[in-house]
């Protein structure tokens, strides 16, 4: 059986051991070519080894390539089954390399800082409302105050990027999680503004990457 790590441009496969140590090979045509490792039997857990290992030949692949990132554990029965599966999905990964070619992922997290003493609410205002009412209200001002303060920071973000996706957590502290698609020759310009951000605003800000592009591999992400 053969394991899939990712779907790339490139014929050649990176120069290290892929899951068990099995040495890496490239499997198709035409410039479109899936990077497998052969294995007897292989039962793939998502441990930190395994995980690891994966991540390592996707890195590796976009040093020299547009890559596709394949999810962990994806198993074909041979070569052939390989061939079928570029050729069937051949027009969704060229439009996804058009995408992606000439860019990275960069990841950003930012923890907003805790909501303040609100002010109370007047106790007749309390009691009609009713305790689970009173939650949900809370809890929509939190909403409400996270989706503005990450729409702050992620605005200017998204306008260095080709493309992003975000989500914001309805908690106490609200935390935004992003990944942005970014051109290569745009990658300092992005991390600057990240730097500029985490000044400004009261917001605990991490970028990381850059990355395959996991987030915008295929067509329904990255909107």
């Amino acid at each position: 059986m053969l394991y899939l790590y990712a779907v790339t441009e490139s014929p050649t496969p990176p120069d290290l051991p892929g899951l068990r140590g099995a040495p890496l090979r490239a499997v198709g045509e035409a410039g479109l070519f899936a990077i497998v490792s052969e294995h007897e039997e292989l039962r793939v857990q998502p441990t930190e080894d395994d995980l690891w290992v994966h991540d390592s030949v996707v890195e590796a692949l976009m040093d020299g390539a547009s890559v596709l990132p394949v999810r962990l554990g994806s198993l074909v029965a041979d070569d052939a089954a390989v061939l079928t599966f570029l050729l069937e999905r051949r027009r969704e990964f060229e439009l996804a390399f058009e995408r992606v070619r000439g860019a990275v992922e960069l990841g950003v997290r930012a923890a907003m800082a805790p909501e303040g003493v609100a002010e109370p609410e007047p106790e007749d205002a309390v009691a009609a409302a009713g305790p689970g009412t009173g939650y949900m209200q809370a809890r929509l001002r939190r909403e409400r105050r996270g989706t503005e303060a990450a729409s702050r920071i992620h605005e200017p973000l998204a306008s260095l990027a080709r493309a992003s996706t975000f989500r914001v957590s309805a908690r106490e502290r609200p935390v935004l999680n992003a990944a942005y698609l970014v051109d290569r020759d745009r990658i300092e310009d992005f991390t600057t503004r990240v730097e500029e951000l985490d000044r400004q605003s009261e917001a605990m800000i991490v970028c990381t990457g850059p990355w395959p592009p996991y987030s915008f591999s295929s067509e329904e992400m990255g909107r």
